[in-house]
């Protein structure tokens, strides 16, 4: 039905239109206006004998006559919407007194038989339509004839509730000529005039194509079975079929609002059988289930049947027609459906039952068509449960890209402690590496914390392909109570990614501590007792990037240690401190140490600690990237002191951005480093 409202909508005449907008948008500014006069007049009732006429005028807060007020409309051109809003608080404050109704809508009539501006006669006749009556009709039809007030005229008409308003307007109807006739048929089909179907069906079954489009729009908004009639016999017209079906479509409404079911069946039936574009066919689809006897068969017929523009239509009344229980004989149909039907369906049955849409969006999952399979996958998201685990873990392993996202993303969102409990079920028991990868990933996810003595045992004795990946889920899940039995498995692994990976996971947990100095502790005991050479060196890469400053000292403390794998562990632990605390630690060892990649490690972390301030002066972050430049040899490290360089604009870090420019091996960084700091200097 809405498909239908909006053709007839599109199909309003562009005169009418435009005309009809400027009055709208005339009526709200005018009605804000006039209630924030009456606040503000009630606001500064004290203060209004001190102000100057001009202002009180302005202000609407005169207590002008109805004369007074239209002599400033007489040429009114809107550059001033003070007469304007004079005149709609004057008919507001009226309005309701019965005589001073009469008193001003004869003054309005008077008004408007003057030639007043076109402003004003708008202004005017938009009062008319909240306060005329009969009296105004006659005035109001010998101005709607007229090409120059037919617009302002018509407004009016069309909302005076009199009915002698559609007898002058149908009488009109044969004196006007071009588009004042067009607007007038415009304006009875506002009017709803049951009067003008004869003269409407007249026009609609004549040769001028353009009278007769307006006709079949005014007939579509009067209704009633005259009315059908004539826009049936309009319906066969080639030229005409499409605005001849939109206008059926809504009298069709205006019969089904008005619980007259049959009569809009049989409407919904003529257009639906006829041949009109697929739009209108869908809309007259669409009715025909709103009136019909039995709107789940409908809707199975179509989807059943051969005809593919019936399924969108169909299906997006599925949702209101088909109970929790009774969505099966719909799904059943899915293996049967075009792609982008099954598309639709699948995003459907998410809304469903799981125990009732979950079978069919698993068998749909594994469509040969890509699109319905990543529908499938997504409405699982919403209609799973522990039942697809295993499925989403196998699609996940065993697909890329999308695909692989979407099986992701439903294992993660699927809700219910049944999913929580197929996960670790099927932890640690599945024979595909890459389906246990999976299962990982999802406990992890799901931040599912039974799953850690599972994760543990992997990363203890599980293959070697799943121990750094049951080690990062492990950060997410793992608490402050975890951190010694954390400590125990990275004692125990050998293989250095399995070992960097469980680094993190303890890091990551004792970052979680909120008490910063304290996060630290249970590595720093270890530290001291360890004696193995790279057990201690692994602890230390635990402290360097968990970042507690109370454990400084033990790290500053192995760069002395004898065995080289120690102290290369202390270097790479400052390096890797994730506050400005060891700027100075790092800067010492870029200057001191005799191993080049040990320099090449502070170097760099430098830089970035200096790019952790980034609001700090940049002079004195110039000056430090200075230092550093100073012991950088290779163009690696001066490309990062030139990256750095133009976070921080000042004339000395322009300058060392130019004066590297010379520099063959970093002139093209040079120059958008001082590009960048130039503009930004600017």
């Amino acid at each position: 039905m809405t498909s239908g409202r909006k053709s007839i909508t599109s199909m309003k005449s562009m005169k009418s239109m435009k005309s009809m907008r400027r009055t709208n948008a005339a009526i709200v500014v005018a009605v804000l206006v006039a209630s924030v006069s009456t606040a503000l007049a009630a606001a500064a009732a004290p203060a209004v004998g001190q102000m100057d006429e001009r202002t009180k005028r302005s202000l609407g807060l005169t207590t002008d006559t109805i004369q007074a007020v239209l002599k400033d409309l007489q040429v009114y051109d809107m550059s001033d919407i003070g007469p304007a809003m004079r005149l709609r608080a004057y008919v507001f404050a009226h309005k309701d007194d019965p005589r001073t109704r009469n008193e001003t809508e004869a003054a309005l009539l008077a008004f408007v038989q003057g030639a007043p501006a076109p402003a004003g006669l708008m202004e005017a006749c938009r009062a008319l339509s909240l306060i005329g009556g009969p009296d105004s009709v006659p005035v109001l039809a010998a101005l709607a004839v007229e090409p120059g007030t037919t617009d302002a005229a018509r407004y009016a008409l069309e909302r005076i509730p009199a009915g002698e308003a559609d007898a002058a307007l149908l009488a009109a109807l044969d004196k006007a000529q071009g588009d004042v006739r067009r607007g007038i048929i415009f304006s009875i089909g506002e009017r709803r005039a049951a009067a003008a179907v004869p003269a409407l069906a007249r026009l609609a079954a004549g040769k001028d194509v353009v009278l007769a489009s307006d006709a079949i729009k005014a007939l579509g908004k009067i209704g009633g079975a005259e009315a059908i009639e004539a826009l049936t016999s309009a319906l066969k017209r080639t030229a005409l079929r499409s605005e001849a079906g939109s206008a059926l479509l809504l009298a069709a409404e205006g019969a089904l609002a008005g619980g007259d079911k049959a009569a809009a069946m049989s409407v919904y039936n003529r257009v639906f059988a006829a041949k009109v574009p697929a739009a209108l066919r869908q809309a007259a689809f669409k009715g025909r289930i709103a009136a019909g006897p039995d709107a789940q068969a409908t809707i199975l017929e179509a989807l059943a049947g051969k005809d593919t523009t019936l399924h969108a239509p169909a299906l997006i009344l599925v949702r209101e027609s088909f109970g929790p229980d009774e969505i099966g004989p719909v799904a059943e149909l899915m293996a049967r459906l075009p792609e982008p039907a099954q598309v639709q369906l699948a995003a459907l049955l998410a809304d469903y039952p799981v125990g009732t849409a979950q079978p069919y969006l698993l068998a749909a999952a594994e469509s040969p068509s890509v699109g319905v399979r990543l529908a499938a996958l997504r409405a699982i998201a919403k209609a799973g449960d522990g039942k697809a685990v295993g499925f989403l873990a196998a699609k996940a392993a065993r697909t890329a890209g999308a695909e692989r996202d979407a099986a992701r993303e439903a294992l993660a969102r699927m809700k219910g402690a049944d999913v929580d409990a197929a996960v670790l079920e099927h932890l640690g028991q599945a024979s595909d590496e890459a389906v246990e990868a999976e299962l990982i990933r999802a406990a992890s996810e799901r931040r599912i914390a039974e799953a850690k003595p599972a994760l543990m045992e992997l990363v203890e004795s599980g293959p070697p392909g799943l121990k750094p990946r049951a080690a990062a889920a492990l950060r997410t899940l793992g608490a402050q109570a975890d951190i010694p039995a954390l400590l125990d498995l990275l004692g125990g692994l050998e293989a250095e990614p399995d070992r960097e990976a469980m680094q993190e996971a303890i890091a990551a947990v004792a970052r979680t501590n909120p008490r910063e100095l304290a996060r630290a502790g249970e590595v720093k005991a270890r530290l001291a007792a360890e004696q193995d050479a790279r057990k201690r060196a692994d602890l230390l890469r635990v402290l360097g990037k968990i970042g507690d400053d109370s454990a400084l000292a033990n790290v500053r403390a192995a760069l002395a240690d004898p065995d080289p794998v120690v102290a290369d562990a202390a270097v790479r632990a400052l390096a890797e401190w994730p506050t400005i605390t060891a700027r100075d630690d790092v800067l010492g060892i870029a200057r001191e140490s005799i191993e080049l990649n040990h320099r090449v490690l502070a170097i760099r972390a430098c830089v970035r600690m200096i790019g952790l301030e980034p609001h700090r002066a940049p002079e004195g972050a110039t000056a430090d990237l200075l230092n550093v430049l100073a012991l950088s040899p290779r163009a690696e490290e001066k490309r990062l002191v030139l990256g750095m360089l133009g976070r921080f604009p000042c004339v000395t870090s322009l300058k060392t951005a130019e004066s590297l420019l010379a520099d063959t091996e970093v002139a093209a960084e040079a120059k958008l480093a001082a590009d960048r700091i130039r503009n930004a200097l600017k």
